[in-house]
């Protein structure tokens, strides 16, 4: 959905024809790989994210390095949450820190990303919170709600209609909001704790494109970061409309590399 909002108004920032193609295949591989390969003449961009620039490189080959893509900017972030079966006895994040330091407390993600809050909310308070992979979203859920594990890290799409079915409840936002349907439910910096998932959503080109053309895709991408109808349009998929140049958001996601590979090597999924 948001690819094909920023396709829309790249198409008019451009004046050209923009076609969203679903790559699949590789859990994701497939398409960062053909965006690398990509012939470098800006007739190709396409949405990066944590996973291929950060995860895969250590858990399989990759036929593609950092340097294989030119960053154009990020329009948005996901949102992530903490939550918990509504039976649980761990009624607050303060409950939470507590029985981690009594016992190993367990969390359910469909991927590493989105527990990097649980790994910096352990850091700050002495505790260690156990990472425990799903397959789906949908998997992870129900293992919180089946109390297979302690918790789920997930998006709103994903947890929401168990939140409002009074199986699951949401302990705390693990992203820098709050989340916009429970506004009153705190961040975990709300309540003093220096920890939050951060998945910026955005885009690349391959590496090569002429710094001439590179920059009207970059202004391309701004511009439907800016566009108040595409914001709308995320905010009703309860995405955080966020806009970064090129850099910042090579910086965003660069930034969290050590924290990725330590978290991976905990979960013994650190591969190469």
């Amino acid at each position: 959905t948001m690819a094909r909002g920023v396709a829309k108004i790249a198409a008019r920032e451009l004046n050209a024809t923009v076609q969203v193609r679903n790559v699949l295949g590789g859990a994701g591989l497939t398409g960062f790989a053909e965006l690398a390969a990509s012939r470098p003449d800006g007739h190709t961009f396409g949405v990066v994210n944590v996973g291929g620039l950060l995860v895969f490189p250590h858990i399989m080959k990759v036929p593609y390095t950092w340097d294989s893509f030119s960053f154009l900017g990020s329009v948005a972030d996901a949102y992530y949450g903490i939550g918990i079966a509504a039976n649980s006895p761990i009624k607050t994040v303060e409950d939470l820190v507590r029985t981690a330091k009594s016992r190993r407390v367990t969390y359910s993600a469909s991927a590493i990303m989105n527990g990097m809050a649980m790994i910096q909310l352990g850091n700050a308070t002495g505790t260690k919170f156990q990472f425990v992979p799903a397959s789906t979203q949908a998997e992870a859920v129900a293992q919180a709600v089946g109390g297979h594990v302690d918790l789920v890290l997930q998006t709103p799409p994903d947890m929401v209609p168990l939140i409002e079915g009074k199986q699951l409840r949401l302990l705390a936002s693990a992203t820098d909001r709050r989340w916009p349907n429970y506004p009153d439910i705190p961040t975990l910096k709300d309540l003093g704790f220096n920890a939050a998932t951060v998945v910026p959503l955005g885009f690349a080109c391959p590496a090569g494109v002429p710094a001439e053309i590179r920059a009207r895709l970059e202004q391309a991408v701004a511009r439907a970061a800016r566009d108040a109808e595409l914001a709308e349009t995320l905010r009703s998929l309860t995405i955080a409309p966020h806009a970064m140049t090129g850099k910042e958001f090579h910086d965003a996601i660069r930034s969290q590399a050590a924290a990725v590979e330590a978290a991976l090597v905990e979960a013994g999924m650190k591969k190469t």
